[in-house]
């Protein structure tokens, strides 16, 4: 019964989502749904005997408010502080000094797909501090796209490899690293040392390979020759001009990775920082830097409005997806779904490395078929501690490959705000831009899972 009842109403989120409905009312419905049926047949009640309301009806919207307020106080806030600082930053223009602090040394390398892997691997570097994936594409789009473009590479080639480096959402700083790392009873900083690092690193080794010898072929097979177009002139439009923040200004978004990463267990142990207090320190920083470089209290001061205002923006995107999805998980769950499914891959006699691999690739194509990495994997991730408790392994072997799968399947996603906005830009089709794409970050996703199979199953 509760298997009938689920199919309907995963199919009909699935639909809503992929129709571009709101994913976190989507979700947030459908788990009140489930909550129904399940009180409804007897299955389970909605809230604990001790915690009823006493109407069925109101138990639904005291749970919801039970889920806002658990979200809202811990990791909500701290999803909340990433807005924000990545906001700031951009306010500022600490992002884009980064940026161009980063990509300087290109110009020493003569061959262009050596420099297009090369700068590759910076860019993935360089997301750890850009933590929105649209806002590097961006970024790079401006400063780094016409350097490509003027050692002969395609537009195609050099929008592929500013469209991509967020495809591994690593470090402190990024939502869903932030989420997995909750999900998976850690802090952010031993599950980016601890676990991400080991598989990102060699990934984004073959990645840069990949890029090199795939935009080599496909511009080979388009009857491009990168020779015949050395000195290309052809600008990235869509950004306007604007004074350019102090090369110091790069430092600013370092603060929190360094913060956390010297105040932790591996290092000094005696003083302890919380990702949201090293990314006020930054901000802070930074208002004084615009003190100095303006002059002008008043106007140094409201960045911190923008901090605030970039708390809020993602408040309904991402901190709505969480609370949603959690409805959502807490639906499946009542009702049976989660242990019909994993009774019937135990009795099947599934293990834990095939689970893990089935619930990566369902991220990957979610976040395709959404063109969101962020609602794929917030979708799912709260199944992920029950299910991975049911096969006797951490958490962490289940969210790590669901992690990388979804950002990865958004780099494919031709309906992606970084894939539109960068193909947009170059000038070319989404779906060509997807093409440049697809087989670097497939590779990379086959050798990711390989690995965390050897290493953490």
């Amino acid at each position: 019964m509760d298997i009938l009842i689920v199919i309907p109403v995963v199919a009909l989120v699935v639909y809503g989502i992929v129709k571009n409905f709101s994913a976190s009312a989507t979700l947030a419905i459908a788990g009140m749904v489930l909550l129904s049926a399940a009180a409804l047949l007897g299955i389970a009640d909605i809230l604990p005997v001790d915690k009823t309301t006493g109407f069925a009806p109101f138990d639904l919207f005291e749970l919801m408010n039970s889920v806002f307020s658990m979200r809202m106080a811990s990791l909500g806030l701290t999803i909340m502080a990433c807005g924000g600082f990545a906001s700031y930053m951009s306010h500022i223009g600490a992002s884009e000094a980064l940026v161009r602090l980063a990509v300087k040394p290109i110009h020493g390398f003569k061959s262009p797909y050596l420099v297009l892997s090369l700068v590759y691997l910076v860019c993935v570097v360089l997301q750890m501090f850009v933590t929105s994936a649209t806002g590097l594409g961006l970024l790079l789009m401006v400063t780094l796209y016409p350097v490509l473009r003027s050692i002969g590479l395609s537009p195609a080639s050099a929008a592929a490899v500013c469209a991509s480096p967020a495809a591994f959402e690593i470090g402190v700083t990024q939502v869903n690293a932030n989420f997995a790392a909750s999900q998976g009873g850690m802090d952010i900083t031993e599950y980016f040392l601890g676990y991400q690092a080991w598989v990102t690193i060699p990934m984004a080794l073959m990645t840069a390979a990949l890029h090199f010898f795939w935009q080599r072929r496909c511009d080979l097979k388009a009857g491009y020759i990168a020779a015949d177009h050395v000195g290309a002139t052809d600008a990235a439009e869509g950004e306007e001009e604007k004074p350019k923040a102090p090369a110091i200004y790069a430092l600013l978004p370092m603060i929190p990775f360094v913060l956390l990463l010297v105040f932790s267990k591996m290092m000094v142990t005696s003083i302890s920082m919380s990702l949201v207090a090293a990314m006020l320190i930054s901000v802070f920083a930074g208002m004084l830097f615009e003190l100095i470089r303006t002059k002008n209290i008043k106007e140094s001061l409201s960045g911190f409005d923008k901090f605030l205002a970039g708390m809020g923006a993602v408040f309904g995107p991402v901190v709505g997806l969480i609370i949603g999805a959690e409805i959502f998980a807490m639906g499946l769950k009542h009702i049976g779904a989660i242990d019909s499914l994993l009774g019937s891959a135990q009795g099947l006699g599934i293990g834990a490395a095939f689970m893990a691999v089935f619930m990566a690739i369902l991220i990957a194509i979610s976040a395709i078929m959404m063109g969101s990495g962020n609602a794929a994997f917030l979708s799912f991730a709260t199944l992920a501690p029950d299910v991975a408790k049911s096969f006797g392994v951490p958490a962490v072997s289940m969210l790590l490959p669901m992690n990388f799968a979804a950002s990865m399947g958004r780099t494919m996603s031709p309906i992606s705000a970084v894939v539109i906005a960068c193909a947009g830009i170059a000038k070319i089709s989404p779906f060509e831009l997807v093409k440049r794409t697809a087989i670097p970050m497939m590779g990379s996703f086959v050798l990711g899972m390989g690995l965390h199979l050897i290493l953490f199953m």
